[in-house]
């Protein structure tokens, strides 16, 4: 795996409590892009995404730890998604649910399979 874009801190984020905000969103990538459906991810959070087949050598790529939280202090969700030139991504985020039911959503990187 190859980390292809670090986003900043504000630069992809969800917040589930803010009205009128679509769940949909574009990350470019060069020449390529990616949709990251919010939603998506705040379904899988409880397993930790959508490749659990790969979650423990994504975390040993990532150099984080068994406890390791995300950077933005949610739990550690790592999301399949293929990109408009039908390469496939990984995106590494956070889902951190603030209240009960409320859910903010931070895309940290975005990594490709070398």
């Amino acid at each position: 795996m190859k980390i292809v874009k670090e986003l900043a801190e504000h630069e992809c984020y969800y917040d589930n409590a803010v009205t009128g905000r679509s769940t949909l969103t574009e990350i470019d990538l060069d020449d390529d892009s990616v949709t990251v459906d919010f939603r998506a991810i705040i379904g899988t959070q409880f397993v930790g995404g959508n490749v659990p087949e790969k979650f423990e050598s994504l975390m040993e790529i990532l150099h984080l730890g068994k406890f390791s939280s995300a950077p933005n202090g949610g739990f550690i969700n790592f999301y399949s998604i293929r990109s408009r030139n039908h390469e496939n991504y990984i995106l590494f985020s956070g889902v951190n649910e603030v209240s009960n039911s409320h859910y903010i959503v931070t895309v940290h990187k975005v990594l490709i399979a070398i």
